[in-house]
């Protein structure tokens, strides 16, 4: 039997079930996630989507970092440095994807911490849409080199 997963492009700000034989994978809508940036002035730069971010066009000196998810989460990530987010998804060999989560590294005084957003749920994992997982990881070399880091103000 072959499950198709859904054409985002089509969808409404609700979400997106994939069925399966034993398990049914719930997903946010990746065309209607986006981060906000906002800067001590009042700005305010919003992104565009998880397939495009629009990450790396944004100015430096951002004060504050939150993301809106199609569920209407709106996830504020605490005040570090700098942050970097990365999209985690899985792609399908027709190309199609499943996102699984954002993870936001977050430049703290000694260490990286990763704030992990959860993106879609099952009826295996306990985790569900919109938790967080947060973890630490050590500051790894050339880390002065990398442009996606955005530094705060």
């Amino acid at each position: 039997m072959d499950f198709q997963l859904p054409n985002f492009k089509h969808m409404t700000a609700e979400d997106g079930k994939v069925y399966g034989g034993h398990n049914t994978v719930t997903s946010v809508n990746p065309y209607k996630c986006y981060f906000i940036a906002t800067y001590p002035d009042g700005t305010i730069v919003k992104g565009n989507n998880l397939f495009v971010t629009g990450w790396d066009d944004i100015p430096q000196g951002l004060s504050k970092l939150a993301y809106v998810l199609s569920t209407g989460h709106l996830i504020e990530i605490p005040r570090y440095r700098a942050y970097k987010p990365l999209i985690e998804c899985s792609v399908g060999m027709d190309g199609s994807r499943i996102f699984h989560s954002i993870r936001v590294q977050c430049l703290d005084t000694n260490s990286i911490v990763i704030d992990k957003i959860i993106l879609r749920q099952d009826l295996i994992s306990k985790h569900k849409i919109g938790d967080r997982i947060w973890s630490r990881e050590p500051i790894p070399a050339g880390l002065e080199n990398d442009k996606s880091w955005k530094y705060t103000s």
